[in-house]
């Protein structure tokens, strides 16, 4: 019997799905990636989201309040805002964090730099006009560059929980699934909560699971307790 030859359409890789390419093989190849995930109820941080609203108009999105928990929570934990080779771990100086934006042309890595020290509707104001500007192609390298550490944020497509790939020479990156019911014990009682599954994957040249199990702990504390963001 003859074989039957199928037919398809050819789709060349743009610049930016061969660079996203490239990057995540070295990723998988040279990074030994390890994953840890907790479950967080977020009803404190959308109560938080709502109070800010309502005292400036200005609301940040979750992205952005996770940026910032993020970025508070590396201050505390610098060996995961570092670089990493097979040599040694370059530790950074400035809190830069790094999301992950979808685009046309693939996903995009824009940068809040030292995003610990500033006010969340500064990272609203910055975090809006990269993602404005990756979607319309002018996202210029330099907003692209300088991240310790990078968050993924699949919540508002459905996802519950996934592990990223790092992005080197990142040590560290933070999988955010979507906000949905689940039971959660609290004060000994069985509740229903709004809560989301965080998994954070990171370099095992660089620490331990122990060190960032205590990281990923401290964020969950973080964003139970959301108003310390905006003393910081």
């Amino acid at each position: 019997m003859a074989r039957r030859e199928e037919s398809y359409t050819v789709e060349e890789h743009t610049r930016v799905r061969r660079a996203i390419g490239e990057h995540t093989l070295r990723s998988v190849n040279e990074i030994p990636q390890f994953h840890l995930r907790t479950l967080v109820d977020m009803g404190p941080l959308v109560e938080f989201r709502s109070k800010l609203k309502q005292a400036s108009g200005t609301t940040p999105s979750h992205n952005d309040l996770f940026i910032k928990a993020v970025a508070l929570t590396l201050r505390e934990h610098p060996r995961l805002n570092a670089w990493c080779d097979d040599e040694k771990l370059m530790i950074l100086d400035s809190v830069n964090v790094g999301f992950a934006v979808s685009t046309d042309q693939g996903v995009l890595l824009p940068t809040v730099r030292e995003a610990d020290v500033k006010p969340l509707a500064e990272i609203a104001a910055e975090t809006g006009e990269m993602i404005a500007l990756a979607r319309e192609g002018k996202l210029r390298a330099s907003l692209q560059m300088g991240a310790g550490f990078t968050i993924s944020n699949l919540g508002p497509i459905g996802i519950d929980s996934f592990a990223p790939i790092i992005s080197p020479p990142q040590v560290g990156i933070l999988g955010i699934g979507s906000m949905r019911p689940q039971p959660m014990v609290v004060d000994g009682q069985v509740v229903v909560c709004s809560a989301t599954w965080l998994t954070l994957v990171v370099d095992h040249r660089a620490i331990d699971g122990a060190e960032g199990a205590v990281f990923l702990a401290a964020l969950a504390e973080l964003l139970a307790a959301p108003e310390r963001m905006a003393e910081a």
